[in-house]
């Protein structure tokens, strides 16, 4: 599946578009830099157990393992966004944000998400 066929994709905690035909933030930005070549983060159940006690530091911590920071979003890049609820991961394509906005995956310009911290793959 290409980027664009993730548009308008609804979201599902813990599930995978090849599996569930929705998914999350996380699953978003692997399908994007799986399809790129990219390395993935890998996620645990413990990803899922932290978030779910409302724990949303577990992006930061988890996007500070796999990746280094960046200031320049280029492709191949996750941000650690600041969101209503909490925080959320988008992935760099054609010079902005593949994320969800409501509750399905949406394109959005650079400056259109409240990027925290931007992060690309460790050689």
């Amino acid at each position: 599946m290409t980027p664009y066929q993730l548009i308008g994709k609804p979201y599902r905690l813990g599930a995978r578009i090849k599996k569930h035909g929705a998914t999350d933030c996380l699953g978003l930005c692997i399908e994007v830099l799986d399809y790129y070549d990219f390395p993935v983060p890998v996620p645990s159940r413990d990803w899922y157990r932290r978030l779910k006690r409302g724990d949303t530091a577990v992006f930061k911590d988890e996007l500070e393992r796999w990746g280094n920071p960046v200031i320049s979003p280029r492709l191949g890049c996750v941000a650690l966004c600041q969101a209503d609820n909490g925080y959320g991961l988008a992935v760099w394509i054609d010079n902005g944000w593949l994320s969800f906005v409501g509750s399905e995956v949406k394109w959005s310009p650079i400056d259109a998400l409240q990027v925290v911290g931007c992060y690309y793959p460790q050689k």
